[in-house]
């Protein structure tokens, strides 16, 4: 089965950037190389992968560029901008745009922040920016930004929207209702948006876990309703290595979500792990 995976992160752990990552996380409290990140592609019989952005500097988007440039593996990069500049932030992407043409998809680390940042103008603005360049804006949210997202995403209906982590779905709590109605209503309403189920593990009560079996039965309903709002030609592998590695092994989550599909046979499998992907970041 040809995998493409399409959020992996590389880091230098140092500095203010990276002080989330405490001394309980210590499965990922190190660097992560691009040779760490090749030899998990190698082991796992993945064929791509796209960087995604940990730090919200141009500077460390352009790094990613650089790795991805020499690196066939890496075939797309989701970079970072201020998406509050407005039509300021165009200057930006282009300065993106001229270091490789594997810049596929930029995103604003919006987690954490009041939802109606959302929607200001400015930020309206900065999105279309990133559509008109041709390129993908991913979505980086909570369930409680939902209801924003939605109305961001009615302005700007020539984006193409990725929704990161499915929108990180508060599984340690089983709190699924809200989440579930709001991902449909985006799914269902907005043609334009695809999903990467990825770094849903991490949302769980992944430290309980005792077996593969415990892991599923958590995650499945999360998943079902991904499916279900989404479609199989919307939603797209995803690992979130490295911090996927705080709950799973990377072969632990290629097979989880193959355990789904195999038991969801109506899901395409293909689609799944890379005709989505290929067709998203426009791979072919």
């Amino acid at each position: 089965m040809k995998i493409i995976d399409t959020h992996n992160h590389l880091w230098v752990c140092e500095g203010e950037h990276f002080e989330w990552i405490t001394a309980d996380l210590e499965a990922i409290r190190r660097d992560f190389t691009i040779e760490d990140l090749l030899d998990v592609l190698e082991g796992h019989q993945v064929e791509g992968a796209i960087l995604v952005q940990a730090v919200p500097q141009l500077e460390e988007s352009e790094w990613l560029l650089r790795i991805a440039a020499d690196t066939p593996q890496i075939k797309g990069v989701v970079g970072w901008a201020d998406m509050t500049k407005g039509q300021r932030v165009g200057s930006d992407l282009d300065r993106l745009i001229s270091q490789s043409n594997k810049l596929k998809g930029i995103r604003y680390m919006s987690q954490g922040l009041p939802a109606e940042h959302l929607i200001d103008p400015d930020f309206i603005d900065g999105v279309r920016c990133v559509g008109e360049r041709g390129l993908v804006y991913e979505l980086l949210i909570t369930p409680s930004q939902l209801a924003c997202v939605a109305q961001l995403i009615s302005q700007c209906p020539d984006t193409t929207f990725v929704i990161e982590h499915c929108a990180k779905p508060i599984i340690r709590e089983c709190l699924i209702e809200e989440w579930q109605e709001g991902i449909r209503f985006i799914g269902q309403r907005y043609s334009n948006v695809y999903c990467k189920l990825s770094g849903i593990a991490t949302e769980a009560n992944y430290g309980c876990w005792k077996d593969q079996d415990q892991a599923y039965k958590d995650l499945e309903p999360y998943i079902d309703a991904v499916f279900n709002a989404f479609g199989d030609r919307r939603v797209m592998f995803g690992s979130d290595w490295p911090v996927s590695l705080l709950a799973l092994h990377y072969a632990d989550i290629v097979s989880l979500c193959q355990r789904y599909l195999k038991s969801h046979p109506h899901y395409s499998m293909e689609q799944f792990y890379h005709a989505v992907a290929e067709h998203v970041y426009s791979l072919k």
